[in-house]
């Protein structure tokens, strides 16, 4: 092995059986993957231009197991293939700077005695798993490691729900004392809600499949997947109803400003009712022609302001007595 395909490990750990490991380097690794009977677990960065080279060579996968596992774009799944399974889980991006719903994956291979897992980005599920290790609190079995890491990462998108549903909290809350609401501000709030969406129920049905007998996994971690599988149906329809409840806000906020527009367009359609015949009136007197009435009269400008104070007050006292018999009628059909 060339010190270039030491690049793609991040960590290697042969368990004790009772809570601990011990942390492999490389070299150690090659030693005992393929002679150590004890339980192995390799974990890999699979940016690197060598890890086909590392999974090939050293872990001896068969290819169908290596494209499955290094494939571009992936769902959550579990698949059997002859030795053992492939499983790929995903979280939510809980790195700094990093957009929550930028999901990421990891990918295992599973054997009775060895875990490859693969990520693209740092995980701090995996870290908490090895922790746990150090403290010799961690998993006796390598199905335990994965039953961990998948529980976490359902503890995480419970985090990140927990989060979303405060923040439309606040923005119901807001909208109930007529604060400023704006669609851009909801729309942040839903884009990571279809995210989530696309992969819970998918893994949902993967942590099902991992808690079936059919796989042959242990009681303890099958229990442990089955659970997890039942905090992501519960936080499942708490994300449908968080949607829900988006769509309704953002109806509202339509609904608004329908009726600011609404109210908007009824004052121009007043103000057109008042100057309109008074805009005729003055356009009709302003004729340059013989005959018009008081051009020889002293007051015939004052008589005009009258005319046109006369018509806007009764057109005024006429659109006053219509609301009111709208008014009257919509409390009568009420």
């Amino acid at each position: 092995m060339t010190q270039e395909a030491t690049t793609a490990l991040i960590t290697a750990m042969r368990l004790d059986q009772s809570g601990g490991a011990t942390s492999l380097s490389m070299d150690e690794l090659e030693r005992v993957w393929q002679n150590d009977e004890g339980l192995l677990w390799m974990h890999l960065d699979f940016r690197q231009a060598n890890i086909q080279q590392l999974l090939s060579t050293l872990a001896e996968l068969d290819s169908a197991v290596i494209d499955a596992l290094l494939e571009e774009e992936v769902r959550p799944r579990v698949a059997r293939f002859p030795g053992g399974l492939v499983t790929t889980l995903r979280g939510v991006n809980v790195n700094p700077g990093s957009e929550p719903d930028k999901l990421i994956s990891l990918r295992a291979w599973l054997t009775p005695n060895r875990l490859v897992t693969l990520r693209r980005k740092p995980l701090d599920v995996v870290q908490q798993v090895r922790d746990e290790f150090t403290q010799h609190q961690g998993a006796t079995n390598l199905t335990g490691i994965l039953a961990r890491i998948a529980d976490n990462l359902v503890d995480q998108t419970g985090t990140l729900l927990a989060q979303m549903n405060q923040s439309l909290a606040q923005h119901e809350e807001a909208m109930l004392n007529d604060s400023s609401v704006t669609t851009r501000m909801l729309a942040q709030l839903r884009r990571p809600m279809i995210m989530l969406n696309r992969f819970i129920q998918p893994q949902y049905d993967c942590l099902n499949r991992l808690g079936d007998a059919s796989l042959q996994l242990d009681e303890a971690n099958r229990i442990t997947f089955r659970e997890s599988a039942n905090h992501l149906s519960r936080y499942l329809e708490d994300l449908k109803a968080m949607q829900d409840r988006a769509l309704m806000l953002q109806e509202q906020i339509w609904s608004m400003h329908s009726d600011r527009l609404n109210s908007r367009m009824y004052l121009i359609s007043v103000i057109t009712v008042l100057f309109m015949p008074l805009t005729f009136l003055t356009g009709l007197l302003g004729v340059n022609v013989g005959g018009i009435p008081g051009a020889n009269n002293a007051h015939g400008f004052l008589w005009v302001l009258v005319i046109c104070l006369s018509i806007s007050l009764l057109l005024t006292l006429g659109i006053v007595g219509f609301r009111q018999l709208r008014r009257r009628r919509y409390r009568g059909g009420s």
